[in-house]
This record gives C-alpha cells, structure tokens and sequence, in this order.
C-alpha cells in the first residue's frame, strides 16, 4: 500500500525524474557519439540543473532528451544497451537500499516506497495470483518513444533484482510483458535471451510473470542491519521532498546522504550544492544557520532514532553518524544530553515500560 507520505510528495512533484539518472544517461549517451551540449539543448536543460544528483527535474526535459536520442542511433534495443552500463549508484539512495531487502517481496513494496527519491516517472503495482504473481510498471509518460525506453530500462533494473533471489534451482521468472509492439521480428531473439525468459509484445500492461514462491525468497545481498540504516536516511530525504528546500534544508539533505555514503565533509556537501565553502558558510548565515549546527542536529536525530527503534550497538551508531572512535561519539552525545548513549537507551526504555 502506498503510504499517505508518498502520495502527497506524487501530487507535489508532478512527473519528476531524479539528476542522477539523468547524468547517468548522459554521460552513456555522449558514449555512443551524442554530443552532451545537443542533448542539453533538446532537452531543454542546463549543467546547472544536473549539479545536485540528489535532486529532481521535470520529466518533459529527460523525455525529450530520450527521444532525440533514441532516434539519432535508430536502434530500438538502446534501452537494453544502456541498461548493460547500468550503475545502481545513479539510483541514488534508493539504488542502495533495495537489494538490502531481506526478501524479494520487501525488496518489491521498499522500491514502491520510496520509488519518489528516483521522480515520479511510474507506478508500480503487485497482482498476485495463485499460479504467477505480475509485478506490473505503468509509464506516467505520454511520449511513445519515451514509454518504450523508460519501459523497457526498468524492467531490465528489475531483473537484477530477481537475479539476487536465492534460487532453488527453478526459474523463478516465466515471462516479461510489454504493451508496446516489438520493434521488428528478428529482434524477438535478442529479447528472450537478454531478459532470459519469453518476452511478450502487445500486452495489456508491462509486467514481470514471477512465480509466487519468488516473494518470500531471501536476497544474496540481504543485511537486516545495514537496511534499517540505509532507511533511516531514505525516509528523512523523501520528507524533505514534501516542502521547497531552503538552502538549509538543501544542506541538511546532503548531510543524510554523505553520511550513509560515508563522505561527509563541509567540502563535499559544498560541491553537491555547487557551491565553495565559504559561499556555504555564508548563504547559511543568511539563513541563521550554520553548518556544525545542521550537522550536530541530524547527528542526534538520527541517534535517538537508533538508540530508541534498534538495538545496534555503540560503536555501530558511532560509524554510521561519520565519528572516528566510539569514544569521540559518547563525547559528543554526552554533550548534546548529559548522558552516555547506553545511559540515554537505558532512561528511555524505562519510561517506556
């Protein structure tokens, strides 16, 4: 079910699509020969726009960038080509989350989650039935060629994730729907074999067939620990998307993002925001902020979080909020409450009881 959050975040945002996997197509588009300004320019964007990967432009832009693309190389497998160059990290966030799953189910209903952190280009649904489940994608897109492409790369990123399920033995994977129609006959091969199973034209929608028991199937890659962690900073950018960012709240997200990255430095956050670090410091100013303050603020947010809802250890909360030793971290937090961590989990348990 698609929680209150996320549909409110869909009516803001429109049809949005994140930086980063617009740069990702870029950057393997000018790889094929495309000139990177020419995109631009039939894009309708600028190098300003794609400074902040974490962010999120209109769609209409990555639509006609895709088009003009598409027919330039007139290959109607770019899609599949570009998705062999695929980089979970253009995901963002979300890119590292989902194969933390713990089933392929949760794996599925996180991607739907969260799915806004990468725009609102699709829907997902789940349709299960007793013999075959469909995990179904429809296109926002109103571009056919767009719908085609877009269709066809997602569902490629969806396969890589079934290929971390644990296979018994059976394919668990029987068919890939699309409702577009196959571009020419002789291509019908290259489909089946790259998605490795029948592939379906002129279907009422684009889908994936799984066997039911593929949902309650365990990941390779799962890591219970490193998930809720990896959440805690997936559920803190998708609220930020609810509002327009002040420059503050723009560097607060980037603070969440560095540190699940393990990359937090003023210099960093600066450079996402295209920014040096005194024009940081300054605009913060402006704002009546500063960034050791943002910085001690999602560092206790995020500790209360994990003292409170896990039971990670001292040193696992002192990694993750970007803190050398335990040591400097129970200074810190003693600082912030008088308590030591344990001693803060400890009075909070208490008065729960």
């Amino acid at each position: 079910m698609i929680t209150d959050l996320q549909k409110n975040i869909d009516d803001t945002l429109g049809s949005q699509v994140l930086v980063g996997l617009v740069n990702h197509f870029l950057e393997h588009a000018t790889f094929f020969g495309i000139n990177r300004k020419e995109l631009l320019l039939q894009g309708g964007f600028t190098e300003e726009q794609l400074g902040d990967s974490n962010q999120c432009i209109p769609l209409s832009h990555f639509e006609k960038a895709v088009s003009y693309t598409y027919n330039i190389l007139n290959n109607p497998l770019v899609s599949l080509v570009f998705s062999k160059k695929m980089d979970s990290t253009a995901y963002g966030v979300l890119g590292h989350l989902v194969p933390l799953s713990s089933t392929l189910s949760k794996a599925i209903y996180t991607l739907k989650e969260f799915q806004p952190l990468i725009g609102c280009i699709g829907d997902i649904s789940i349709q299960i039935e007793p013999d075959i489940v469909y995990w179904k994608w429809k296109c926002r897109s109103k571009d056919p060629i767009f719908i085609r492409c877009a269709t066809e790369y997602n569902l490629a990123w969806w396969i890589s994730l079934v290929h971390l399920v644990r296979d018994e033995g059976d394919s668990l994977l029987k068919s890939v729907h699309f409702s577009h129609t196959l571009a020419a006959p002789e291509l019908q091969k290259m489909y089946d074999e790259f998605f490795g199973c029948p592939v379906y034209f002129d279907q009422k929608e684009a889908a994936l067939l799984l066997l039911p028991k593929s949902l309650n199937m365990p990941l390779k890659t799962a890591n219970s620990g490193l998930y809720d962690s990896v959440k805690i900073f997936a559920q803190k950018l998708l609220e930020q998307q609810k509002v327009e960012k002040t420059f503050t709240e723009q560097v607060r997200a980037q603070i969440y993002l560095l540190l699940h990255q393990e990359r937090l430095s003023r210099e960093n956050v600066a450079e996402q925001l295209s920014v040096n670090v005194r024009t940081l410091s300054r605009k913060l100013h402006q704002e009546e902020n500063a960034y050791s303050k943002i910085l001690d603020e999602v560092r206790f947010e995020l500790a209360e979080n994990y003292l409170v809802n896990y039971q990670h250890s001292v040193a696992f909360i002192s990694k993750a909020l970007g803190f050398y030793t335990s040591h400097s971290f129970i200074t810190w937090f003693r600082l912030q409450t008088n308590l030591t961590p344990t001693q803060y989990r400890k009075k909070l348990n208490n008065l729960n009881i």
